[in-house]
């Protein structure tokens, strides 16, 4: 395969691994900024650990296959000649490009079923969701009139309470 073929899969490989990388970053400071008061609090984090773990399906192979791409462009360069002989028993060179590619191939392929799976949920989502969120606002402006509700007793008790002890005051 052309050289430059290889330096476009390899800046590919290391795009995505960095794109995985932020995505990872952005999952793990969410799991930390969820409040330990919060009562789902250990749900929301396993949720997130989950989904990390299908992310980690993709991130494997696509670090691999960048540093065995890396490897294959670099090792004339870089003189592992004598080591390749010395460590594999041999050409170690020839394997390096086959198994860059695959593993490329893998990871595409799993971020592609990650992709499937994501477009799936939220179509789902999307079919159902109008009822979910027409229930949800009825149940807080239901909450909501209750506490209105309420308020106004609240301060007729304070009013009664006042004028009990004898003092005078206006709230």
């Amino acid at each position: 395969m052309d050289t430059s073929n290889l330096l476009t899969i390899l800046g590919i490989a290391i795009a995505l691994s960095a794109y995985l990388s932020a995505i990872r970053l952005m999952a793990i400071q969410k799991i930390s900024d969820i409040s330990k008061d919060d009562p789902k609090g250990s749900c929301k984090k396993w949720d997130i650990r989950k989904k990390l773990g299908l992310l980690t399906l993709a991130d494997i192979p696509i670090v691999l296959s960048a540093f065995f791409l890396g490897l294959h462009l670099l090792w004339n360069d870089l003189r592992f000649n004598f080591l390749g002989y010395e460590i594999f028993s041999g050409d170690p060179y020839s394997w390096l490009l086959p198994v860059g590619l695959w593993l490329f191939l893998i990871a595409g392929t799993v971020m592609v079923l990650l992709h499937v799976f994501a477009w799936i949920i939220t179509c789902s989502e999307l079919l159902r969701g109008n009822k979910t969120v027409e229930k949800k606002v009825e149940s807080e402006v239901t909450t909501v009139k209750k506490e209105q509700e309420k308020k106004p007793e609240a301060s007729k008790l304070q009013i009664e309470v006042q004028e009990s002890s004898g003092e005078v005051s206006e709230s």
